[in-house]
């Protein structure tokens, strides 16, 4: 585990990168004193290009999507 302060882990952004592809654990401490744990993991591979439109007609909205919703009638006119 690796300790760093905000201002550390923006001056070393190149380290904290190589830990994420060793999956460690990184704590950051903030200006206000508290600490953030951290877990920087790398992102797997893509097997492919991107397809647009691949999740056509998979997604559906309810008819009344559009419709206002009654919270925010005081702020419309």
């Amino acid at each position: 585990m690796k300790n760093y302060t905000m201002e550390t882990a923006v001056a070393n952004f190149a380290e904290l990168m190589e830990h994420a592809q060793q999956g460690l654990v990184v704590n950051i401490v903030g200006s206000d004193g508290r600490e953030y744990e951290l877990k920087l993991t790398p992102l797997p591979p893509r097997k492919g290009p991107r397809q647009a439109g691949r999740l056509k007609g998979k997604i559906f909205f309810s008819d009344e999507f559009d419709e206002p919703l009654p919270e925010f009638e005081p702020y419309v006119e």
